[in-house]
């Protein structure tokens, strides 16, 4: 079969691999929808920054050239010995998380900061962007009638959102700002709609990606290109307090802006992928106590609160899908595109 696989920055091919058979505890799955994520185009324009390329991955044994694509959703066409839980034919949606159950992070529940944290599609083991893909059961989720297989494939993306909004832990009185509205903020602003914060502020240039963020539940949009960011967010908040800021865009003007505008002991959840170091004064966090938590992707808990989620908000989270294209094109009308070119797309899925 076809799959996209990684060789370093600025390399992906589409390479003839043998089609993938399901191991013990492991299931087979007929990819119907895979996302192309934020994740992804660092990796492919500025990486390696998680594929393992000098040495093979401590859980996966594997480095590159691996097969991409950890966003996805598809049909069970086998399970190997061992399955029990999941049945052929159900559709499943993939945590993509991959951690060794030993370290202190895993005993403790946090398995998604294992300590030899892997991810699949990135770190080997397999990946979505092929027809077929192969995962464990543990990382199965079964995906409801309700929810179409365009949508599970957001619901990893989603799964972090969740998580992210979670470790903010947004007072109901307080505000929240969302720097970068790609798909990723766009989620987490989906997920605050509903938690009861006193408004939510986005902060994108983009009017595609702005008027979805209204849609989504922003009750505040602003264009840092032609406005004064800090001034409209004091605006907005009135005698109100920013209780959590999320940098979704890797930025320096935005991480450096949601320190400014987060109130007194509130926090600066960093959910976004970073090509490179930037300079920063600790300084900024002193006076109120502002605290920086960084937060990576989810548990299984999370996962299953965004399949209930995208239960409820089917529609507008299908309206993020602004692209869908076939394998053969992902190259040039996927990872191309979406690195290089001035472009409207909010979330491009990937089809067999």
């Amino acid at each position: 079969m076809k799959a996209l696989r990684y060789y370093g920055a600025r390399d992906i091919r589409l390479d003839d691999i043998d089609e993938p058979e399901p191991g013990p505890g492991m299931v087979k799955v007929a990819v119907e929808a895979a996302g192309i994520c934020g994740s992804d185009i660092h990796e492919y324009r500025g990486g390696p920054i998680s594929t393992p390329v000098q040495a093979p991955h401590p859980l996966t044994g594997e480095r590159t050239p691996i097969v991409l694509g950890h966003e996805f959703c598809g049909t069970v066409v086998a399970v190997g010995d061992g399955v029990d839980r999941i049945r052929v034919g159900q559709r499943v949606a993939a945590n993509a998380a991959l951690w060794c159950g030993r370290c202190a992070a895993c005993v403790d529940g946090h398995t998604n900061v294992c300590h030899s944290i892997g991810f699949h599609g990135v770190s080997g083991g397999g990946g979505a962007f092929a027809a077929f893909d192969v995962i464990s059961e543990r990382n199965a989720h079964v995906v409801p009638d309700a929810v179409p297989s365009s949508v599970g494939a957001l619901l990893e993306p989603l799964a972090t959102a969740v998580h992210a909004v979670k470790l903010a832990d947004v007072s109901e009185g307080d505000h929240a700002v969302v720097f970068g509205a790609g798909p990723l903020g766009l989620m987490v602003i989906s997920y605050l709609a509903g938690s009861g914060p006193a408004g939510i502020v986005a902060v994108e240039p983009h009017p595609e990606r702005a008027a979805a963020a209204r849609r989504l539940g922003a009750s505040t949009v602003i264009d840092p290109l032609t406005e004064d960011v800090v001034s409209r967010i004091a605006e907005a908040v009135g005698d109100g307090r920013v209780g959590a800021s999320f940098d979704a865009a890797a930025a320096p003007d935005s991480l450096h802006t949601a320190i400014a505008v987060t109130g007194t002991r509130g926090c600066v959840i960093n959910i976004a992928a970073w090509e490179k170091p930037i300079e920063f004064d600790p300084t900024m966090l002193l006076y109120r106590e502002i605290c920086i938590r960084g937060s990576l992707a989810y548990d299984s808990g999370d996962f299953e609160d965004a399949i209930a989620h995208a239960v409820q908000r089917v529609g507008d989270l299908s309206s993020l899908i602004t692209s869908t294209i076939p394998l053969s094109d992902v190259v040039t009308a996927g990872f191309d595109r979406l690195a290089f070119e001035r472009n409207d797309e909010i979330k491009v899925l990937v089809t067999p």
